[in-house]
């Protein structure tokens, strides 16, 4: 049964399948944020700054073993990859930044809430069924959309501030870790609700007209 409503853990865990993939792909891809530091020798990557959307240390990756250089090239790719903003593991640049890094973690957090979330054909109300009860009863007042709206505000708000800040150096403003991976983390765990929640949609709707189809094919007349 796949409507999430089952008494069985494991039924409601699995009742969207994409959604489940999703979830195993982003925790395999952070799990090798933190694993690949270790898979080359200390100093192999370290002190380095780089563009964003842009592979510029290709020549330092064709040195690594195939896993990590293909996650040091994903990351490369994404991130610019600066080690004054880097958390550094094994003596080496983790393949992404402090803020990024955090964002990818809070999001199996958000991924994770809408698989327990209560099934809907609103991806709004989808997010709010994810949230806490306390914070669900007050959102829910300012009606599905708007909440959902706020929501995502809140989780990406911050991390805009301090990043366009830090951008264009207002006041000579540098992030600190903390504040990146607080900023980081808020928008990751919003980005995975909204993809959740998302999914979570897509998917009620294929078992609302799935129920529909089957409805009328029970009430047609039958054929003579």
């Amino acid at each position: 049964m796949e409507s999430g409503e089952g008494p069985s853990l494991w039924s409601r865990f699995t009742w969207s399948r994409a959604l489940f993939a999703v979830l195993l792909l982003n925790l395999v891809w952070t799990g090798s944020l933190f694993i690949c530091p270790f898979t080359v020798p200390p100093g192999s990557f370290v002190n380095q700054v780089g563009g964003a959307n842009l592979v510029d240390h290709e020549a330092i990756w064709e040195t690594f073993p195939l896993y990590a250089r293909v996650v040091y090239t994903i990351g490369d790719a994404q991130c610019h990859q600066l080690w004054y903003r880097s958390f550094m593991l094994n003596g080496n640049q983790m393949p992404i930044d402090e803020r990024m890094t955090s964002m990818y973690l809070f999001a199996n957090l958000g991924l994770l809430a809408t698989i327990f979330a209560r099934p809907s054909t609103s991806t709004g109300q989808v997010m709010l069924n994810a949230l806490p009860e306390f914070l669900r009863r007050r959102l829910a007042r300012l009606g599905v959309d708007r909440a959902g709206a706020l929501v995502i505000a809140f989780g990406l708000i911050p991390m805009a501030i301090d990043g366009f800040t830090q951008l264009f150096k207002v006041g000579g403003y540098e992030s600190t870790p903390l504040a990146r991976v607080l900023t980081g983390g808020l928008a990751g765990f919003v980005g995975g609700l909204l993809v959740g929640a998302m999914l979570v949609t897509i998917r009620a709707f294929a078992i609302e007209i799935q129920q529909m189809y089957a409805d009328l094919q029970a009430n047609a007349p039958a054929s003579r």
